[in-house]
């Protein structure tokens, strides 16, 4: 999985580079959709040894022409740059990336990351550098204003290339945040069920609220609080009507995701890596087992079986 994760920024690096007229090294690329992370790093290195930072920096700018891309359904529904990074989190978390990120510190207008490996090893300067472009970028797409990066307080575009020891910790600034108004999405073609996969009522307002939200934003997380504060009610209160229609708050969250999962599934090509990723899933393994338990076949034997029903449809 971290190759795909790989596969995905080499991508994105190398079409800024470019754009740039930048040549990218030939590609030791392992099938279509992975890429060894050793073959991420030469790339980096290399560009940064014989060009400095500015040019994998300004993948930033290359963020948007990705939109289309499935993994950039993760941001659908963020609302605010902690929203933004939450995802981007996410998604290391999901591909079991060994290089990971997290917040140092933050406010209304900045962030402080790190970029660390699980295990305790060196990441190059170049790899930090993409990360933190791919993040500003993000950020900006999704409604920074004004963002600007720096790396340890003084590392900026024109400066030449930084030692990894500099690189890891960088801030992210800006002016103001509008989210844009998403797109509808390709798997969100209906509204709420009447009945989850198992069969459970979801008529109560209170249960059909909560669910919309979840599929509306499957990977945004949010605390049991906030998500009554949204409906105008304590959390007790939220509770108890949800308790009096036979669900919980997490019954409900786990029921959504499983349903988006199988409109994926069925309606759309999304690869299986990424199915469970944008229905909200911690990681390949947890979306497995949840699916099965909620549906019985696996995720790729639902899709055949959806696959095979559509084929068989007749015509009109």
């Amino acid at each position: 999985m971290d190759d795909f994760a790989s596969a995905l920024v080499v991508a994105m690096v190398s079409r800024s580079l470019a754009r740039q007229s930048i040549a990218v090294p030939a590609s030791t690329a392992v099938g279509d959709r992975t890429v060894d992370p050793a073959e991420k790093r030469a790339l980096l290195d290399e560009v940064l040894g014989a060009h400095g930072p500015a040019p994998i920096l300004r993948v930033a700018d290359i963020v948007p022409d990705f939109a289309d891309h499935p993994v950039a359904g993760v941001f659908a529904g963020c609302r605010t740059p902690s929203d933004v990074v939450a995802s981007w989190i996410a998604i290391e978390r999901y591909f079991h990336s060994r290089h990971r990120t997290r917040v140092v510190d933050s406010a209304d207008d900045r962030i402080v990351m790190e970029h660390f490996d699980t295990r305790g090893l060196s990441i190059s300067a170049g790899e930090n550098i993409a990360v933190a472009g791919l993040i500003l970028g993000i950020l900006r797409w999704r409604g920074a204003h004004g963002a600007v990066l720096s790396f340890d307080g003084s590392v900026s575009l024109t400066e030449p290339a930084a030692p990894a020891a500099r690189t890891h910790i960088w801030w992210i600034s800006w002016q103001g945040f509008t989210p844009p108004p998403d797109a509808p999405s390709p798997c969100d073609d209906g509204p709420v069920p009447a009945v989850d996969v198992a069969g459970r009522s979801i008529s109560d307002p209170h249960v059909r609220r909560v669910f919309a939200e979840q599929l509306g934003a499957p990977t945004r997380r949010r605390r049991a609080a906030d998500i009554a504060h949204a409906a105008g009610l304590s959390l007790r209160s939220l509770q108890r009507r949800l308790a009096e229609a036979g669900w919980t708050l997490s019954e409900i969250v786990a029921s959504a995701r499983v349903h988006l999962a199988t409109r994926l599934l069925a309606g759309t090509d999304t690869p299986l890596a990424l199915v469970g990723l944008l229905a909200g899933y911690s990681d390949q393994p947890h979306f497995q087992r949840a699916f099965r338990a909620a549906v019985g076949p696996t995720p790729a034997e639902y899709r055949r079986l959806a696959t095979r029903h559509e084929e068989n449809k007749p015509s009109t």
